[in-house]
């Protein structure tokens, strides 16, 4: 076993550790979220989702297999931030404010399984598709 398979064995392990833990004690519902796909940009791949909120929410962080991907808000430059916060239906990718972002190589029809965090740590897990 590759030291990049174990570390990738380790991760998901983790994050169904957590996933589980969570669930089980997690009060509130976390917003629904209808992830359409992701699209390649410079050196990883853009989500474009949908989040539809239960009231006031923050999308807090986002893992993958292949570690945590970047959480930004994009006015005339991107900068990096810790969470997106909504509180009405909102969209992120190419035509939004804010964006999601994972970094890695990644092919077309590929399919990315992922875990978001929000607020009050509820969890939602995801399988998205790569596009071209």
């Amino acid at each position: 076993m590759t030291s990049e398979t174990l570390r990738r064995c380790v991760v998901l392990t983790l994050l169904s550790a957590l996933t589980s833990s969570v669930l089980l004690s997690s009060a509130g519902s976390p917003p629904v979220v209808e992830a359409s796909a992701l699209t390649p940009t410079f050196g990883g791949v853009l989500l474009t989702a949908t989040f539809k909120p239960r009231g006031k929410d923050a999308l807090s962080g986002v893992w993958y297999d292949g570690g945590r991907a970047k959480l930004l808000q994009c006015g005339p430059r991107c900068a990096v931030i810790k969470e997106i916060p909504f509180d009405a239906p909102m969209m992120v990718g190419q035509d939004s404010m804010y964006r999601v972002v994972l970094a890695g190589k990644f092919k077309p029809g590929q399919r990315l399984k992922m875990v978001m965090r929000f607020a009050d740590v509820q969890l939602v897990t995801l399988s998205v598709p790569v596009i071209e």
